[in-house]
């Protein structure tokens, strides 16, 4: 094997080491490769003297795997010299491997770049042949810190669970709405945390942030107030649905439970089909459902009609449901206004104590709601799909890594894997 081209490989400099024959030694896991370091470096580091002589010989193993399938090591037989007039003992150094470093700097620089890719620690440490503890350990030294993005003209601002812990139960996202890009993620949600981060971001930085998406979270209006004058606020139209689809969902239950028999085809069609209950009129199947007892067959528009009819508050809040459903863009702002105010006085009307709820939400949400429904100067209407896309992105790398328990490397990590897969701009 060329000795040049085999210490190139890994990255070393040649003129370290002695260039001498050798053959590769074949192991289970892969090859040993044996070399040994020049003895000419004799300058002493501590006195500059070139009085050193050598004292003994000691052999290091360097790690400079490439891959999963070959484990390859480097076995070096290195010299400890000894000066004749300070009488320090050094070693002289090696270009390509750092002093008490069992990996090449090739090595390191190949795991850098896997922090910036989707494997997870496990999956480095085994690609590499490390231990996840030294993985860990190299993403820390080397990752000091993941700067934040610029705020964008829209800013989208979620949340997702990270862990059980209080302090960092569910971390914000901000999202550009524009581009997909995650701009930040901060440990939580909460108004002492929000309170604490935006303040510090400048104010000409704020002020370019014309549009503010978010759910009906309270403390997130509050900072669009405070730190966003010139933003308007929006409500995503995903959470508007969410509301009353979960309101629907338990009013089926309520009524289903109140079924004489629970064996009955109404009670066996709303718990095996209540997504059905759920989505818009037009997109229940074309087929029927059959009753196994009594061999009835029932078309499955005509079923949903049937149970639906059992309960008045179901009956209410499905057809409000479905008004929600058939919206459109509002041209106007105003039209946007009165349509909120028309659903939500149907459902305060209703009676029924979670109708009236959400119509109490939407109410007091109408303006930022309808800032959602209306359309932008750019006929285009703004929402949090952006954000959501983004936040799958965030819990993919949470679940394929059984979850993080430390928030800095959780951020710094994600950050680097999403700057470094940005998502492609869809043409509106």
């Amino acid at each position: 094997m060329d000795f040049n081209i085999f210490l190139s490989r890994f990255g070393l400099d040649p003129d370290n080491f002695t260039n001498v024959p050798f053959e590769p030694i074949k192991t289970d896991f892969g090859f040993i490769y044996e070399v040994e370091q020049k003895t000419d470096a004799r300058i002493c580091p501590n006195c500059q003297s070139r009085s050193a002589y050598i004292n003994n010989y000691f052999h290091v193993t360097i790690n400079c795997s490439e891959n999963n399938h070959l484990q390859d090591i480097l076995r070096v037989r290195k010299i400890r010299l000894k000066c004749r007039d300070c009488h320090k003992t050094f070693t002289p150094p090696l270009l390509g491997i750092k002093q008490h470093a069992h990996i090449s700097d090739l090595q390191r620089q190949l795991i850098i770049r896997d922090f910036m890719g989707k494997l997870t620690f496990t999956q480095i440490a085994s690609k590499y042949h490390l231990s996840k503890t030294r993985i860990i350990q190299l993403f820390d030294q080397n990752v000091k810190f993941v700067p934040r993005l610029h705020l964008s003209r829209v800013l989208c601002v979620d949340e997702i669970k990270f862990s059980d812990e209080l302090d960092q139960k569910y971390v914000c996202v901000l999202t550009n709405f524009d581009n997909g890009e995650i701009i930040d993620i901060l440990r939580n949600r909460q108004m002492p945390y929000l309170r604490e981060y935006f303040p510090a971001i400048p104010l000409i930085e704020r002020e370019t942030v014309k549009v503010f998406i978010s759910d009906m979270y309270e403390a997130y209006d509050t900072v669009c107030r405070h730190y966003f004058p010139k933003a308007m606020h929006v409500i995503d139209w995903f959470h508007v649905i969410t509301q009353l689809t979960n309101a629907v969902n338990r009013l089926r239950t309520r009524a289903m439970n109140n079924v004489a028999g629970k064996g009955t085809n109404i009670y066996n069609f709303m718990k095996s089909h209540w997504k059905l209950f759920l989505c818009r009129y037009n997109k229940l199947p074309d087929k029927f459902y059959t009753y196994k007892r009594t061999g009835e067959i029932v078309h499955y528009d005509d079923m949903v009609f049937k149970c639906i009819k059992i309960s008045e508050p179901l009956w209410n809040g499905y057809n409000i449901l479905q008004e929600l459903f058939k919206y459109s863009s509002y041209s106007h702002y105003e039209d946007a206004v009165n349509f909120i105010l028309r659903i939500s006085k149907r459902l305060i009307d209703s009676g029924n104590e979670i109708l009236v709820s959400v119509g109490r939400t939407y109410h007091k949400w109408r303006f930022e709601i309808a800032n959602g429904l209306a359309r932008s100067q750019g006929h285009r209407r703004y929402t949090n799909a952006i954000a959501e896309g983004a936040n799958n992105h965030l819990k993919t790398i949470l679940k394929t890594a059984y979850g993080y328990h430390n928030f800095e490397r959780f951020r710094k990590r994600a950050l680097l894997i999403s700057s470094n897969n940005k998502p492609k701009r869809k043409e509106p």
